[in-house]
């Protein structure tokens, strides 16, 4: 009987990319989770192809009705680079109240009755694109080389995550949640891994041991 050859590792390339890299083509997309410090950042990649409307829609602070993402999250800033890291555009206000609604689109917190979840909407030439999601007071640099003005750590004396405009520093969480609108044609848009992420990815190794890849024969098209 022939000794069976030792399977390839090239799997771990793939599962990592599955478990990772979330693909949007001319979709909504709702991206969730969670900081642990104020100055915390998150990056989205977004590859464009074609000239599109993107839209990107911060639901963490007020909250959304469907999909469902519950209020309590920290005030939001947005900004949008190019491929070369110069600032396109940048959200780090919110909305106004306007009625029971916000000016911008976005939902009031039941709680504050503040619309400090951040919005844009930007005409997109095909090319590379960075987005960057982080807490209000850590604010989108321009160009994005020159780096966010904290390190982790608090804004605020009292703690990470409290509300900037409520009276008493109302203490929020460090939940996002971010949904992105393309009006065209997008084949990718991935969230940069938290290393939770990355430790979830390794634990899946064993199972994908079993994965049977055949030899490939001649050059890759």
């Amino acid at each position: 009987m022939p000794r069976r050859k030792p399977r390839p590792l090239l799997f771990l390339t793939g599962v990592a990319a599955l478990l990772l890299a979330p693909t949007v083509s001319s979709a909504n997309t709702l991206f969730t989770g969670a900081f642990t410090s104020d100055g915390d950042v998150q990056y989205f990649s977004l590859l464009v192809t074609s000239d599109s409307i993107v839209s990107a829609v911060s639901l963490g602070y007020g909250g959304w009705a469907s999909p469902a993402v519950l209020a309590g999250g920290f005030a939001t800033s947005l900004a949008l680079y190019d491929a070369s890291g110069n600032l396109l555009a940048h959200d780090f206000v919110g909305g106004t109240a306007v009625g029971p609604g916000c000016s911008n689109g976005a939902i009031q917190d039941p709680t504050t009755g503040f619309c400090e979840d951040a919005t844009l909407s930007f005409f997109a030439l095909a090319g590379d694109y960075t987005l960057t999601l982080s807490e209000q007071g850590n604010d989108g640099p321009d160009p994005l080389s020159s780096g966010f003005l904290l390190n982790p750590g608090d804004i605020d004396a009292g703690g990470p995550f409290l509300d900037p405009g409520y009276p008493g520093l109302l203490q929020r969480t460090g939940d996002w949640a971010l949904d992105i609108t393309v009006n065209g044609t997008a084949t990718e848009t991935t969230s940069t891994p938290e290393p939770a992420a990355w430790l979830f990815a390794l634990s899946g190794l064993s199972a994908a041991a079993g994965l049977r890849f055949k030899p490939r024969r001649g050059p890759r098209v």
